[in-house]
């Protein structure tokens, strides 16, 4: 043991198959106590303290041991003949403890390379046999343990770290197997390689079972392999490698070269190599660049000493790649002067600087960067002009104590500001215009670590201040595309750490047009391929020993990104981008143009591949051009002609669409103002009179003025039916210039008809114009009217006389021959035998119903025209009559009141007249009421009559003396009656008759006076009442009987 001290183990026989329990313990510093104890195959009796053979862990599973005060030999040359299984332990870190100090077998296999010891100034190594390694295959992750996001679990979150950073389980699978601890022969293993021991022939004391010894003394488990026990390793790996960049690509890489130094230590902190070991770096070196990475024309490069060495470097490369190399280096103040530097293609890359970024820069521990960002400017051949890329070379503080209570602090303070620092000058190059690519050795994964997210900060997006130990905000808004993300996830890796794969080296680019006057695209839109080369990260440390192969070079496998070379962007552009037309007047137009050029500034050519006007008014421009394929520099022209079809503001944009990178669309603003246009057409109508059928009549002149200040065009002049356009002389008419129109009447029909004349012009206010004509189309000879309607005549009348006149329209005499009439109807003639060319005479004509209803009849002219040898006029009338008739048609009343009847009227034959009702009767002192006395007969009709008659005396009834009498008689017969009847009690008698004349005489009135009389009473008798009714023509009456009572 390492500690000058030894294992123990219970007695094969007293194992007590605890599984939570060791059955052995390491012994510290033993030899102190008694060095005699130290001898395998002893029994010893030990006293001493139990010890934690390491600080707190951060997965809080330290080792333990005994340190000794007194070891007491109780025996020799005994044996452990158990060994325990280990195939379900390694779940979770100190899995293992309960196994240490026994003893197991098993088959390991490799998840890092076996490491070793460098002895700097022969650049040679000696194995050290340790490697890590998993109990199971690891076929399923491509032979290797990936690092997560977050904290691992056998890391240390920090006590100020949020609750919410993310943590991982940490891999505790792995186990460092040490072949040479023990004394035993150094195994060299390559990841992916598994290997198997079996246990030694011949051993007679100690352990006699297992092939080696489980140990957590350091923190983590360890099989340490018995010096007997005979390994063998399974498997092989080749190196992988990049293809060479072809003439349409251009490639970036990054190599951190791990101290490389050269031969003259000349440079402060430098170690100082032999010839042969320089040689031998130089040569694999070389191999790597050529054969692994694939000459990028750009490789950046970290860790060389001084500008010679690369110089150096870049003659290897060259005279094995058959490359054009040239070294670039700025010396940094680095302790151990490892600085960072360039290895550029100068056959295809031309550099404008190289500078150091960021030399002064500090934060809050100190010094920023102990290696100080490199930053190269240069540009990448192509045709036409050459493409500018600015690349950012960086190495950063590794993540070494990151975790640490006490350093951890300042580890992540520096890392964040580094970070910081390259985002603020990736912003201010993409600001600029630059084509920015950012490569190195970051020291941190593509993911949030959970102590500082340094990838986030750098391509702008950091982690969230509740997902790291330590946040910082970024300066780049223009964000980074990190090409290890293009990478296939189980190749991701380009170093291994503590058995862990990492991904710490990148190259990251512009993922937005910085400046498309360089390329149409984004930088990191133009990558075609990443490789991730691993020619070294998994292979033993020995390999350094050998200049046959770059396996052993670095710890670092780099990374390769090839982008294609981007067109040129072409580039064109318009005189102007706007034209205005000015004032136009509709139907007018004017032209301007405009040119298109080739403004690329290199040979190229810019096709223009279509010209178009859209927008409001598109149809009010046209254009036309001889514009197609354009060189440099060259121009075309376009013609576009503002012709306004309304007025007002007109507008328009021409766009010209070609295949330039920087221009494809140019568009110009059109913009006009259509003024009004504006012309006459006279007379507005015209009128034909007479025309004989058939014939045409004389023309008649429509003249069109072109009222505008601009010549307008006639595009039609049309008539309806019945009129010709004889003549048109119109068509592009000068400004206040006029045009006639000739139009003839040829009817084709008798009688009026009207027609339009139309004139369609460009004018904008009134581009149609019409005049209204009209004429009449006659017969040789004809009547007019041509028919008569007498509408409603009474019964018994005549109507009013209407007029036909006989019209010859020719020149030559015509002879009437015959008039003749039929129905209820009668002419006078004031018409000869002969009727003389355009001459007329009339016949007047009346109609006398003989009957109710529709009566028709005709007036025929018999002449001699061969046309219209006759002349019939249709005639027609309705003969009307009306009805009245009462109901009841009698009635008796009392002198002084009244009784009512009802009139009604019903039309006859179609009567339709006002009528008016009257009254007459024989009876005095009667009046007759008509509910209405004026009312309009179409249709069956009722009104009510009221008959008033009046009494003799203002008291109805009354009728003079004649009661007194009554009442007297009636009391002398009664007082008769009794004598006769020799009543006895005259005086009884007497006294009934006084009763009887009391009750009688109110019935004679007991008033002093007399009721006055009327003056006009109606007598009691029989009378007739007469109701007549009449439209002013004929008149109709019915009688009522009336009979009159005095009471």
């Amino acid at each position: 043991m390492s500690t000058g001290g030894f294992y123990i183990s219970e007695p094969s026989g007293s194992w007590d198959n605890l599984v939570s329990t060791a059955e052995g313990l390491p012994v510290f510093y033993a030899a102190g106590a008694n060095p005699t104890c130290a001898v395998v195959g002893n029994t010893v009796t030990i006293v001493g303290t139990v010890t934690n053979t390491t600080a707190v862990t951060a997965a809080n599973t330290p080792g333990t041991g005994i340190t000794p005060t007194s070891c007491i030999v109780t025996g020799t040359n005994g044996t452990m003949t158990q060994s325990i299984s280990v195939s379900s332990v390694l779940t979770s870190f100190g899995d293992a403890l309960k196994y240490t100090g026994m003893t197991t077998s098993a088959t390991f296999y490799a998840v890092s390379p076996t490491g070793g010891t460098l002895d700097e100034s022969t650049e040679t190594v000696t194995s050290n046999g340790q490697f890590w390694a998993t109990l199971s295959s690891n076929t399923s992750t491509n032979n290797h343990l990936f690092r997560s996001i977050g904290i691992a679990g056998d890391e240390y979150v920090p006590s100020g770290a949020p609750s919410t950073v993310p943590t991982w389980g940490g891999n505790p699978q792995r186990i460092l197997i040490d072949t040479t601890t023990f004394g035993g022969t150094a195994v060299d293993i390559t990841v992916g390689q598994s290997i198997t021991c079996t246990t030694g022939s011949s051993i007679k004391v100690g352990a006699t079972a297992g092939i080696g010894l489980i140990d957590y003394t350091l923190g983590y488990a360890r099989l340490l392999i018995f010096p007997t026990s005979v390994c063998t390793v399974n498997g092989s790996v080749a190196t992988t490698t990049s293809a060479t960049a072809d003439s349409t690509h251009f490639q970036v890489g990054t190599l951190d070269l791990n101290r490389f130094y050269s031969t003259t230590g000349a440079t402060t902190g430098s170690v100082a190599i032999s010839s042969s070991a320089y040689t031998r770096r130089l040569t694999k070196a070389a191999l790597a660049i050529v054969n692994s990475l694939g000459v990028p024309d750009i490789l950046s490069v970290q860790e060389v000493q001084d500008q010679t060495t690369l110089d150096d470097l870049a003659s290897a490369v060259n005279t094995l790649g058959s490359t054009s190399y040239k070294g670039y280096l700025v010396q940094s103040s680095d302790s151990n002067s490892l600085n960072l530097g360039f290895l550029v293609n100068t056959s295809r890359i031309d550099v404008d600087s190289v500078t150091q970024m960021g030399a002064s820069a500090t934060y809050s521990g100190g010094t920023l960067f102990e290696r100080p960002p490199l930053m190269l400017k240069a540009e990448v051949h192509r045709v036409g002009k050459t493409y500018p890329v600015t690349v950012i070379n960086v190495h950063l503080t590794s993540r070494d104590n990151i975790g640490d209570s006490s350093l951890g602090a300042d580890v992540r303070a520096r890392r964040a500001a580094q970070a910081y620092y390259v985002s603020q000058l990736v912003q201010t190059e993409q600001t600029a215009g630059e084509n920015v690519l950012v490569n190195g050795n970051f020291n941190a994964t593509e993911f949030n670590d959970g102590y500082v997210d340094v990838m986030g900060i750098i391509n702008g997006s950091p982690a969230a201040a509740t997902a790291v130990t330590l946040y910082q905000a970024t300066a780049t808004t223009g964000a980074l595309t990190s090409f290890t993300m293009d990478v296939t996830t189980l190749q991701r890796y380009n170093a291994i750490t503590r058995g862990q794969a990492e991904a710490v080296e990148h190259i990251l680019a512009s993922s937005t047009v910085t400046a498309s006057t360089t390329a149409q695209n984004s930088l990191a839109s133009y990558m075609t391929s990443v490789v991730q080369p691993h020619f070294t990260a998994d292979f033993a440390a020995v390999n350094t020993n050998s200049s046959t192969t770059a396996a052993g070079l670095t710890p670092h496998d780099g990374q390769v990104v090839s982008f294609l070379i981007p067109a040129v962007p072409t580039s064109a552009a318009v005189s102007t981008t706007s034209l205005n037309f000015g004032d136009v007047y509709v139907g007018g137009s004017k032209s301007l143009s405009v040119t298109v050029q080739n403004t690329s500034g290199f040979t190229s050519t810019v096709n223009v591949t279509s010209i178009a006007i859209s927008g409001t008014n598109a149809r009010d421009y046209t254009q036309t051009s001889n514009c197609s394929a354009l060189s440099d520099q060259q121009t075309c022209t376009i013609t576009v002609t503002f012709a306004p079809t309304a007025t007002g503001t007109r507008t328009g944009t021409l766009t010209i669409t070609n295949d330039s990178t920087n221009g494809p669309s140019l568009t110009v603003a059109l913009t006009g103002n259509g003024l009004p246009t504006t012309a006459t057409l006279s007379p507005t109508s015209a009128a034909y009179g007479n025309v004989i059928l058939n014939t045409t009549s004389a023309t008649q002149t429509f003249t069109w003025t072109n009222t505008s200040a601009i010549a307008l065009k006639v595009s039609a002049a049309t008539v309806t039916s019945g009129w010709t356009v004889v003549t048109n002389n119109c068509g592009t008419v000068a400004a206040a210039a006029s045009c006639t129109i000739l139009v003839a009447f040829t009817p084709t029909t008798l009688g009026s008809q009207t027609g339009t004349l139309t004139v369609t012009s460009n004018s904008s206010v009134n581009g149609t114009l019409t005049a209204s004509l009209s004429g009449r189309g006659v017969a040789d000879v004809e009547a007019s009217p041509t028919s008569l309607n007498f509408g409603n005549v009474d019964m018994g009348y005549s109507s009013a006389a209407q007029t036909v006149t006989i019209t010859n329209y020719t020149n030559a005499t015509i002879a009437l021959t015959s008039i003749t009439i039929t129905g209820d109807y009668s002419y006078i003639s004031a018409c000869s035998g002969t009727l003389a060319g355009l001459a007329s005479c009339t016949l007047s004509v009346t109609f006398t119903p003989a009957a109710t209803g529709t009566r028709t009849g005709s007036l025929t002219v018999n002449t001699n025209d061969t046309k219209v040898p006759v002349i019939t006029v249709p005639l027609t009338g309705n003969g009307v009559d009306f009805s009245i008739a009462l109901n009841p048609i009698s009635g008796s009343v009392i002198a002084g009141l009244s009784l009512s009847t009802t009139a009604t009227l019903t039309p006859i034959g179609g009567f339709n007249n006002s009528i008016a009702l009257s009254s007459s009767t024989t009876a005095g002192g009667t009046t007759v009421s008509f509910a209405n006395s004026t009312l309009t007969l179409s249709s069956a009709t009722t009104d009510a009559v009221t008959i008033a008659t009046t009494s003799q005396y203002a008291v109805i009834g009354y009728t003079g003396y004649g009661r007194w009498m009554s009442i007297f008689g009636f009391a002398g017969g009664l007082l008769l009656w009794c004598v006769r009847r020799r009543v006895k009690g005259l005086a009884r008698a007497g006294a009934l008759c006084g009763l009887a004349l009391c009750a009688l005489l109110p019935l004679g009135g007991c008033s002093g006076k007399l009721p006055s009389k009327n003056s006009d009473p109606t007598y009691p008798g029989t009378y007739t009442v007469t109701v007549t009714a009449t439209d002013g023509t004929l008149t109709r009456s019915a009688a009522y009987t009336l009979t009159v009572t005095a009471k």
